[in-house]
């Protein structure tokens, strides 16, 4: 079963900084833009599995060079890979609960991808989502609504994930 991971993420410095660069990799395939920015703040990186620093060694973690690897480990820049405030297994439960409800053109508890439709942003190859300060400022406030019409404890736990990046000003960073 899927365990759906959340982080609180920097998503307006990445969409100034990494998201271009990123978007790039992945259209071109080419991932030296990646790399240079790992390298350029490598003292600001953690393995995204681990979530130790960086060292000089990073290379040798990535399992497959694409832009999808690289980008996995630039991404830390705007998230800490040891902060999981994701809904685990229940995030089906909510996706059910939200899946009738006309107002949500986008999972309020996933986001949006990034990246070619072809081939979007997905180092795990299950699932990564991003959501802006904005956005979950506005699913927080829709699945409020949702939870007073129909209210349920996982209802209650997504609303109290997205309670946690709008309170702390954060976007989120969603992967299984």
């Amino acid at each position: 079963m899927m365990e759906h991971k959340a982080f609180l993420f920097d998503y307006s410095s990445f969409d100034r900084e990494l998201r271009q660069i990123l978007e790039n990799a992945l259209n071109s395939g080419k991932c030296g833009g990646l790399v240079s920015f790992i390298n350029t703040h490598l003292e600001a990186l953690r393995d995204p599995y681990e979530g130790e620093p960086l060292d000089a060694g990073w290379e040798s973690l990535i399992e497959a060079p694409d832009a999808h690897q690289y980008g996995d480990f630039a991404l830390t820049k705007y998230y800490d890979p040891l902060a999981d405030i994701g809904l685990g297994v229940f995030w089906e439960s909510v996706q059910d609960l939200i899946a009738s409800n006309p107002t949500f053109s986008v999972s309020p508890i996933l986001g949006s991808t990034i990246g070619p439709k072809h081939d979007p942003f997905d180092p795990g190859k299950m699932g990564a989502y991003f959501q802006s300060f904005q956005q979950a400022q506005q699913h927080h406030n829709s699945l409020l609504l949702a939870e007073r019409t129909s209210p349920s404890p996982q209802l209650h736990e997504a609303v109290e994930l997205l309670a946690k990046a709008v309170n702390e000003k954060k976007g989120l960073y969603v992967t299984f």
